[in-house]
């Protein structure tokens, strides 16, 4: 299983009794997050040319050296940049030598899962033991198919049930979520699915999108990620950019859109631009070739479709977080620590591993990456400190 699509559908219990009418889990209340950061404006910067490809240049201003605090050694910067899944259901050796080794992120699967109480000592052991701030994330998508805490969490509608409903009911549903997962100690969803689905009944997101039409979606979304703001918890929207029209699974092969630049703009990237505008914490990139924007490389390793298009055009300013490196449409083609260095130079922020084996990997290639000169220091540094931002951490609020 990967960190952020669904395979097969999993079998769940129906839809729960609307927000306001089922307790929360076990537990609830205290969740201890942080709030939930608010819009971001537009960044600067260019795509360059070098010896080994395209990479994002920031043109930001230099930050005041009075006002920012010092950074942490290299190797920490890096490690904060990883989303990791672990496993077990307690904290173990694994997820403790992860989090003291200065990870910045894990996520949570449905093996890491028991109960509401198991979940909440499992995540307030770690997060205890983190000495910056340690994200903790889920798929907790509206619906069955995706929700890893199902039976834990509130239930909901399928997204495409609720993208039929009043923008303030599918908020309600949102905040029920968000305060589940904060009671939890989960401080960000992965969700909402932003993807506007095709006719075709074999397409691979189906349901798990709020429907066919831009506005649909775009209303649905945004009212989805409003309520788990309200709930203190941040919202990741994927596939970047635009997952739904796609019948091949990237967990398996990489997915080819062929849509044109302008079919593009007016469907696939309005639910994208509605939340960004709606102040969305996060955008996931998707594992997909869309020969409109870049024909060579899939948007994950795209300098072009996450600096040229989602950070300039767009004015994106959050974090920018990868889907799940292992998945079959990157790992078929490239080994994963040289896909990390990769997508971090195409200007992602985070990135995310489904398991933790190839973490000491990827993070000695990241360090001999910056040695040689093929990944800049200012690059970690702007990922490292979105980052921080996303995880609302103020010992560097200062910094550029």
């Amino acid at each position: 299983m990967t960190a952020c699509e669904g395979g097969p559908a999993d079998s769940g219990s129906a839809a729960g009794p609307p927000p306001g009418q089922a307790a929360g889990p076990a537990g609830a209340g205290a969740g201890g997050n942080p709030p939930t950061p608010g819009a971001a404006g537009p960044r600067t910067g260019r795509v360059a040319e070098g010896e080994r490809g395209r990479f994002w240049v920031s043109t930001a201003p230099l930050p005041d050296p009075t006002r920012c605090a010092a950074l942490p050694p290299l190797a920490t910067q890096l490690a904060q940049l990883l989303l990791v899944g672990f496993p077990g259901t307690t904290a173990g050796a694994v997820s403790r030598g992860l989090v003291d080794r200065g990870i910045g992120g894990l996520v949570l699967f449905g093996p890491n899962v028991v109960s509401a109480g198991q979940v909440k000592a499992l995540v307030t052991a770690l997060r205890r033991r983190a000495e910056i701030p340690l994200e903790v994330a889920v798929d907790q998508e509206p619906g069955t198919r995706v929700a890893r805490l199902r039976g834990i969490v509130r239930a909901s509608p399928a997204a495409r049930d609720l993208g039929r409903l009043p923008a303030d009911r599918v908020e309600g549903y949102g905040r029920a979520t968000g305060r589940d997962l904060a009671a939890l100690g989960i401080t960000a969803d992965l969700a909402p699915v932003l993807d506007i689905t095709g006719a075709r009944p074999d397409g691979v997101i189906g349901d798990r999108s709020f429907g066919a039409d831009p506005a649909t979606v775009s209303r649905a979304a945004v009212a989805w990620r409003r309520g788990l703001a309200a709930a203190g918890v941040a919202a990741v929207g994927k596939h970047f950019p635009g997952h739904g029209a796609t019948t091949v699974d990237s967990h398996d092969l990489l997915p080819v859109v062929d849509a044109s630049m302008a079919r593009l703009q007016d469907h696939d990237l309005a639910p994208f631009r509605a939340a960004i505008s709606a102040g969305l914490d996060a955008v996931m990139v998707g594992h997909l070739l869309v020969r409109a924007l870049d024909p060579r490389r899939p948007a994950t390793l795209s300098p072009a479709v996450v600096g040229g298009l989602l950070r300039d055009r767009m004015g994106f300013d959050g974090l920018v977080v990868s889907d799940a490196l292992e998945m079959g449409a990157i790992a078929g083609t490239l080994p994963l620590p040289v896909a990390a260095e990769r997508a971090l130079a195409a200007g992602v922020d985070q990135l995310t591993l489904s398991g933790h084996t190839q973490v000491p990997a990827v993070l000695d290639h990241l360090v001999k990456a910056v040695a040689a000169g093929r990944l800049s220091r200012a690059r970690v540094r702007e990922a490292f400190l979105h980052v921080q931002r996303f995880k609302r951490v103020g010992r560097w609020e200062g910094c550029r």
